[in-house]
């Protein structure tokens, strides 16, 4: 009678470990990025995704997803995985294309771009799927041609951009060109 207790008991303390090996198993595939590999005629592109459930989406951000063996992008929503994790896209030589962070789908740090030939050409802060900061903008020759500051996906504040041997200087109020206004110049001095 002993024995049948004890072969019981074990049998059920196995059967518990058992179950929580599978549900940790599951868990763990809902919280961990896969990576992928997307090879496409101009780059080729390693990015990760996650498996996600009835994420809420905001429908004014541009959410990427991967199906079909493509990423895709579309405003508001979403379907299949959601990019999750670095991003990077190279050229057929092997050059860096793009570089960046994704978070649930959304553009979210700072995302670099180059030229063929492995010149920056451009950087942009993001903040989830939304252009948020400064930007840059490169030439041939890495030199800075325009800089300027995004707020809420719009431009905002001073925007520089060099034009030949000149600089063109703009200032935008939440997405819209305005005329600068002159402070007097105790306050440009005091603001120096």
């Amino acid at each position: 009678m002993n024995k049948l207790k004890v072969s019981t008991l074990f049998f059920f303390a196995c059967l518990i470990f058992l179950a929580k090996g599978v549900h940790a198993q599951h868990y763990s595939k809902d919280i961990l990025s896969h990576k992928i590999i997307v090879n496409q005629d101009d780059c080729n592109i390693v990015a990760y995704v996650k498996p996600t459930k009835g994420l809420p989406v905001e429908t004014d951000k541009y959410y990427f997803w991967f199906s079909g063996n493509k990423i895709r992008n579309t405003l508001g929503g979403y379907s299949k995985k959601l990019l999750h994790g670095d991003y990077r896209a190279f050229y057929p030589n092997k050059n860096l294309k793009e570089l960046g962070q994704f978070y649930k789908g959304l553009k979210t740090g700072i995302w670099k771009g180059w030229n063929e030939s492995g010149k920056l050409k451009e950087d942009y802060t993001w903040n989830f799927g939304k252009k948020n900061g400064v930007y840059h903008k490169y030439d041939a020759l890495g030199r800075v041609i325009e800089t300027g500051k995004y707020n809420n996906d719009v431009l905002d504040g001073i925007q520089t951009i060099l034009v030949g041997d000149s600089t063109k200087t703009l200032y935008y109020d939440k997405g819209v060109l305005t005329t600068h206004k002159s402070r007097p110049g105790f306050i440009k001095r005091i603001f120096k």
